[in-house]
């Protein structure tokens, strides 16, 4: 059952976002007229809501490892999965434009997912292996265009704060792409909103991790990506 604080904080989100509405309908005319413009314009507010949506649960986010990011070229920023909550906290704190490989389940909530379309999101249906395929396939396309991407490879929220085993597929989309990763450890997030939708208030850890060069790795390197970087992930939890 929701709190009391946490329908407060529903209601407040949910005015927020159909105040919006105006900007996104802005935003989306001037993508047709002056797409470099629309491009720059959409990230700031996108960035702007994922702090301040943290910021209105009262938590705080301690990043350490931040000069390990890289902003000259496109990354694959890769990340263990504990809340909704996560997407803001990665799009709020590392400093350039991503775009997410998210569940189709995104794509049901109002408003959000126009937003999510714009930063360029993609849904995949991890249920559907043809449809999978076919979204990684435009991943890479997107990171080769100079669009960094963001995938959760568990695939699903974890539902104790551990981490799953991460799914092997989805480093295709920057070993294909021959873009650097960036492994990051968010610890904390399931706090801010736990498994019944309840808000809380809390400290997020993100840990910024030396980025991977997949160019250079060997293909059995390449092969056992799954596994190692999800070891440099959990050896960051607490």
């Amino acid at each position: 059952m929701l709190s009391i604080k946490s329908i407060f904080w529903y209601i407040r989100q949910f005015v927020w976002l159909t105040n919006n509405l105006r900007e996104t309908a802005k935003v989306k005319k001037l993508k047709k007229t002056n797409p470099e413009e629309a491009e720059a314009r959409i990230w700031k507010d996108a960035e702007s809501w994922a702090r301040g949506i943290v910021r209105s649960t009262g938590s705080t986010v301690r990043v350490v490892g931040s000069e390990n990011l890289i902003t000259d070229r496109a990354v694959l920023v890769v990340s263990n999965h504990q809340s909704y909550f996560d997407i803001p906290l990665i799009m709020g704190n590392t400093g350039f434009p991503v775009g997410f490989i998210a569940k189709t389940d995104l794509q049901k909530f109002p408003f959000l997912n126009d937003w999510m379309e714009l930063i360029h999101c993609l849904f995949m249906d991890r249920e559907d292996m043809k449809q999978s395929l076919k979204i990684i396939t435009e991943g890479i396309k997107q990171i080769k265009g100079g669009q960094s991407m963001v995938i959760f490879p568990e695939g699903t929220r974890s539902k104790d704060g551990s981490v799953a085993e991460f799914h092997a597929g989805s480093f295709k989309l920057a070993t294909k792409a021959k873009a650097p990763i960036i492994p990051i450890t968010i610890d904390g997030s399931s706090k801010i909103m736990d498994r019944k939708w309840n808000i809380g208030k809390t400290e997020v850890i993100l840990t910024i991790h030396k980025p991977i060069y997949t160019e250079s790795l060997l293909k059995e390197e390449q092969a056992d990506l799954n596994i190692t970087v999800r070891e440099i992930i959990a050896g960051a939890l607490k």
